[in-house]
């Protein structure tokens, strides 16, 4: 019995001591040697303190972060100016028209439209859902686009146009929703009663890359059950073979109205400027009809504005456009793989037509 317990204690401490010799102890080590070092200057080291120092780690971090952003602000492409600092972290949005940029710094928390005509910054309360899922149809209103929810009642969150003026919600009818597409086809055809929707109404949105169009009411504050969203799908089969946006556009143009694109992205697509006099797309800047490129010879070789590159807006006047130079890009440290995230500086394009 006494040997039996004797072996029992052996075990015990044998539990104990392994994980304090194999894992505490050297832990305790690198904290009293390395996170004690004044200057973590090498990227290799991140690997090696970023477990062990975590407060050395994120010091490392910020030295590498605002050395390389500052690089990111100065080596700027040939007829470009610096609009937003790479340092603040941007994420930015165009606004239709060219005149706001919507302007995310992570870095610093601030939420604001830029005015590009006067530099003025308005800031923006942080209202819910807008970093994730706003969409701006002006630089007053925006789309909170819905989504699906696992944890509410119908699985849905409906969509909303919040005005920035004030802060209030509208929400918008969807005519996807099972109870109206009953009353709104037949034979898979759109009947007159939601061709009235959109003929009565007094701005017609369309997003190209979700697939969607909203019709506002004239007074879509006192009328919310005029104002609708509704995706493709409703024309069942006919958006089989359908391109996106395709569908709803020419429903549009049949009724002799016009639409606004709020989709500044160019992967669906070409993007007018103002007034039409240009046109973007992942090849770059063209004069309209014309295959003329403004930007030809600009970039660096395998650069592109479309698909996870630059394009961001026009710029109001169409002296030229807002773009991220190239994305956001890390540093790496070859030795060890260190990625250390480096965002991009936000420009203005200046468009040369001679």
């Amino acid at each position: 019995m006494k040997n039996a317990n004797k072996r029992l204690r052996i075990i015990a401490i044998l539990i104990i001591c392994i994980p304090l010799c194999f894992y505490v102890l050297p832990k305790v080590i690198i904290q009293l040697t390395i996170c004690n070092i004044q200057e973590l200057s090498y990227l290799w080291q991140y690997s090696l303190i970023t477990d062990y120092c975590p407060e050395e780690a994120e010091q490392l971090y910020e030295n590498v972060f605002l050395q390389e952003c500052a690089k990111r602000d100065e080596q700027l492409l040939s007829n470009t100016e610096l609009l937003i600092s790479a340092c603040t972290d941007p994420e930015v949005r165009g606004v239709p028209g060219g005149e706001k940029l919507f302007v995310n710094e992570r870095k610093t928390g601030e939420i604001y439209l830029l005015d590009l005509r006067t530099g003025e910054k308005k800031q923006i309360p942080n209202y819910p859902h807008l970093l994730e899922r706003g969409i701006f149809l002006s630089s007053e209103l925006v789309w909170l686009e819905g989504v699906l929810l696992e944890s509410s009642a119908d699985g849905y969150r409906s969509d909303y146009i919040l005005d920035l003026t004030d802060g209030q919600t509208y929400e918008l009818i969807n005519l996807n929703n099972i109870e109206f597409q009953n009353k709104l086809l037949e034979n898979g055809e759109l009947k007159p009663e939601l061709l009235t929707y959109i003929t009565k109404s007094e701005k017609i949105f369309i997003h190209y890359r979700h697939n969607k169009i909203i019709a506002l009411s004239p007074d879509f504050r006192h009328q919310p059950d005029k104002n609708i969203i509704f995706h493709q799908s409703i024309f069942g089969q006919r958006n089989v073979h359908a391109k996106r946006g395709e569908l709803l556009e020419q429903l549009v143009k049949d009724l002799g109205l016009s639409f606004e694109r709020i989709d500044l992205s160019l992967e669906f697509g070409r993007i007018p400027s103002p007034t039409g006099k240009y046109f973007a797309s992942h090849n770059g800047i063209f004069l309209s009809g014309t295959n003329i490129s403004l930007t030809i010879d600009k970039y660096p070789p395998g650069y592109y504005l479309g698909i996870g590159g630059g394009f961001i807006s026009w710029y109001y006047d169409e002296s030229g456009f807002v773009f991220t130079q190239g994305g956001n890009y890390y540093v790496q440290d070859s030795l060890w793989g260190n990625y250390f995230y480096i965002p991009s500086p936000i420009l203005k394009f200046f468009l040369s037509t001679k």
